[in-house]
């Protein structure tokens, strides 16, 4: 079972990002509102308090004349929050000496110095009260607390208005904003629908610095994806060009060994389609081999393996078909630095079986007869394992080495049976396994030796 990354969707981005910004407006906007409330009436108290002690300081100056002799009358009304604010002026015998048309006949207050509170009837007052040094009069100025409420209001009102216009606005502005920023973000999706799976192509760079990354690593992945793409093509058009000789060669055969005109032609051409069967069956084997290496199926096999019998069960396997052709097939494990043990690496015993065995399988292929291949394993002190397979045949020229390692790149001529398939696969394990594979000349110069070095 192949592992797979879900996505789970956190719902949309913009209105993430809309209901923080505005929640963060409205938040904002709430605690200005409220301090504004808190200071405007905090500076309004101060401000009407103060007011009232200048009336009252005022009026207390014009009690220290003589005003024994002044008619009680009733102070006209010259503004329009005048009729709010009531002052008295009484005597050390407590009599009324001059008011305010909106004052009562009682004492706004018992207090007779500083600022007090009081209840007449019901309204609230906010009073100031002061004598004069002499104690002969007593002046007291208050303020109805509702006419405080209502100057208070019409001066919130006129605070709080330009910041109720300006919280849609700003609203509206962070809608503006959001939507122009994430414009590219829509724009790279319509980019990306537009990709087709067998035609994949960059997307435009141009895009704002934070999304920079993502497009660098999506045009990356598309890259890989595509170049994957086009090597799932070569290896399918490959495949079936590789399948299409042997196939065409079992039934050409099979044909003549049904129109033969005796046993003798009959028994060659079965044996010639017997020939291009196991040709058939090497090539698909192969093929199945290659698919399981490409897709990671043993990628989770990993072990402790001895590489050493590893290459010892590989000779066993292949030693008939050695004998057959008249090679000697030997290993040589005693050239290394450390004992039996550093041969020891962490890796998949059936791909490094698969390795091994393409590696001599070929060798013994391309050798001659009355020739040999040595397989020779050898662990290092650098905590290193060398495995090498040496045979004396052909070879391959230092300028055809790269190439040999592509799939279906056959090299030989002579006309030997192979899929070209065994060097890539080798080399395909080896990079599975951190190790890296090499082609140099044999012993003295002839043949071929395929190296590859492990990491434990």
């Amino acid at each position: 079972m192949t592992d797979s990354i879900s996505l789970r969707k956190s719902g949309s981005l913009r209105r993430q990002l809309l209901l923080l910004l505005l929640g963060g407006l409205a938040i904002i906007w709430l605690g200005t509102a409220v301090l504004t409330v808190i200071e405007t009436r905090q500076e309004l108290d101060e401000l009407l308090d103060a007011h009232l002690a200048q009336s009252a300081a005022l009026l207390l100056a014009q009690a220290g004349e003589d005003v024994d002799d002044i008619e009680i009358e009733h102070a006209p009304n010259l503004h329009r929050h005048a009729q709010q604010v009531a002052f008295q002026i009484w005597d050390d015998e407590g009599r009324l000496q001059l008011h305010s048309a909106n004052a009562p006949a009682t004492p706004l207050s018992t207090a007779r110095n500083g600022y007090s509170d009081t209840r007449i009837g019901t309204e609230s007052w906010r009073v100031f009260s002061i004598a004069t040094p002499d104690a002969r009069h007593q002046v007291q100025v208050g303020e109805s607390r509702a006419a405080r409420e209502e100057l208070a209001a019409e001066m919130l009102g006129q605070l709080l208005s330009p910041l109720l216009v300006a919280l849609p606005l700003l609203g509206l502005l962070v809608w503006l904003a959001v939507t122009r920023a994430l414009r590219p973000v829509r724009q790279l999706g319509d980019a990306l629908s537009q990709q087709q799976p067998g035609q994949l192509h960059p997307l435009d760079t141009s895009v704002p610095r934070e999304l920079a990354p993502l497009v660098t690593r999506l045009n990356e992945l598309m890259l890989r994806v595509d170049a994957s793409l086009d090597s799932e093509r070569r290896f399918t058009s490959d495949a079936s060009h590789e399948l299409r000789t042997p196939l065409a060669a079992i039934r050409t055969q099979l044909q003549v060994a049904q129109g033969a005109r005796d046993d003798a032609e009959r028994d060659r051409a079965i044996t010639m389609a017997l020939s291009a069967g196991e040709r058939a069956t090497r090539l698909i084997e192969q093929l199945l081999t290659l698919a399981r290496v490409d897709h990671g199926v043993l990628a989770s096999k990993a072990s402790a393996v001895n590489l050493r019998d590893v290459a010892l069960q590989c000779i066993e396997l292949l030693a008939p078909e050695a004998a057959r052709k008249h090679v000697e097939l030997g290993l040589d494990a005693g050239g290394g630095d450390t004992g039996n043990n550093a041969s020891i690496i962490t890796g998949h015993a059936d791909l490094l079986q698969i390795l091994l065995r393409n590696l001599v399988d070929n060798a013994i292929r391309y050798s001659p007869a009355d020739s040999s291949v040595t397989v020779h394993v050898a662990g290092r002190h650098n905590g290193t394992v060398a495995v090498s397979v040496c045979d004396e045949g052909p070879g391959i020229p230092q300028e055809q080495r790269e190439a040999a390692m592509q799939r279906f790149r056959r090299l030989d001529t002579s006309g030997r049976q192979g899929s070209g398939l065994g060097l890539s696969i080798a080399d395909r394990i080896a990079t599975l396994h951190g190790a890296t594979l090499t082609l140099s000349d044999g012993p003295d110069g002839k043949g071929l030796c395929v190296r590859i070095l492990f990491s434990t």
